[in-house]
C-alpha cells in the first residue's frame, strides 16, 4: 500500500472545507506500561483506561509515538516534532490524533519522555507517566479530519486522522534530543487525490 495506495498518509493540509464536525471527548485515565526506541521512533505503549470518543465511537488509546520532523505540514509549514496518539475500537479500527508541535518554550513532558527514551533499539524499559496530566497539546476544539493510511509499512489505509490545529510546543534542544533518538524518521506528505480535508 505503501507505493500503490490512494489515501496515504501523512499530507500537506491547505485546502480544507468548514464542517459541523463532532468535538473530541478525550478520557485518559490510565498508567503508561513501557517506552521503546523501536529504531524508528520513540513510542510509549499505554495500558487500558484511555479512550478518545470521535465521531460516536469509543477507540481505546494504545500508543503514541513521534516522528522528527513533522510529518503533516499546515500549508507548506514544517514542524520540528510530531506526536501521534494511536486509538482502536472494538472492531480493530484506528483513529490517529496528530499533534504537531512548533518550537518555542521549553516541555517538561517531552523532556522527561525524551531523557528516559531508550538509547538501545528495540528494548522496552518501564515508564510511569500519568497519561490523563499530560501536557503535549494545547488544545483540542479545533481539529482538520480526513480519511488516510498508517505512516510507516505496511501504510494501512482506513484510518481516521484527527490533526489539532493549534500545535504544542518543544524547545530546539528537545527536538534535537528526539533527532539523537531516532534520526530523521518521517514520512513526506502524500498525494491527496480525492479527498476532501474536513475543518472544524
Amino acid at each position: 500500500m505503501c507505493g500503490s495506495g490512494v489515501n496515504q498518509s501523512p499530507i500537506d493540509i491547505s485546502k480544507t472545507f468548514a464542517a459541523e464536525l463532532e468535538p473530541l471527548e478525550f478520557n485518559y485515565d490510565s498508567a503508561s506500561t513501557m517506552i521503546v526506541n523501536n529504531g524508528h521512533t520513540v513510542q510509549i505503549n499505554v495500558g487500558p483506561g484511555s479512550w478518545l470518543r470521535a465521531e460516536g465511537e469509543d477507540f481505546q488509546l494504545v500508543q503514541f509515538h513521534f516522528h522528527s520532523p513533522s510529518e503533516h505540514q499546515f500549508d507548506g509549514e514544517l514542524f520540528p516534532l510530531e506526536g501521534h496518539f494511536v486509538h482502536q475500537n472494538a472492531s480493530g479500527a484506528l483513529a490517529v490524533v496528530g499533534v504537531l508541535f512548533r518550537s518555542g518554550e521549553w516541555n517538561t513532558d517531552l523532556a522527561r519522555i525524551g531523557a528516559e527514551a531508550p538509547e538501545v533499539i528495540d528494548q522496552p524499559e518501564t515508564i510511569d507517566l500519568d497519561i490523563a496530566g499530560l501536557n503535549l497539546y494545547r488544545s483540542h476544539k479545533s481539529y482538520y479530519r480526513y480519511n488516510g493510511s498508517l505512516t510507516t509499512p505496511p501504510c494501512s489505509e482506513g484510518v481516521q486522522w484527527f490533526v489539532l490545529k493549534e500545535p504544542g510546543h518543544i524547545a530546539a534542544e528537545q527536538a534535537a534530543r528526539f533527532v539523537e533518538l531516532i534520526g530523521d524518521d518521517a514520512r513526506g506528505p502524500q498525494p491527496i487525490n480525492a479527498r476532501i480535508i474536513l475543518e472544524k
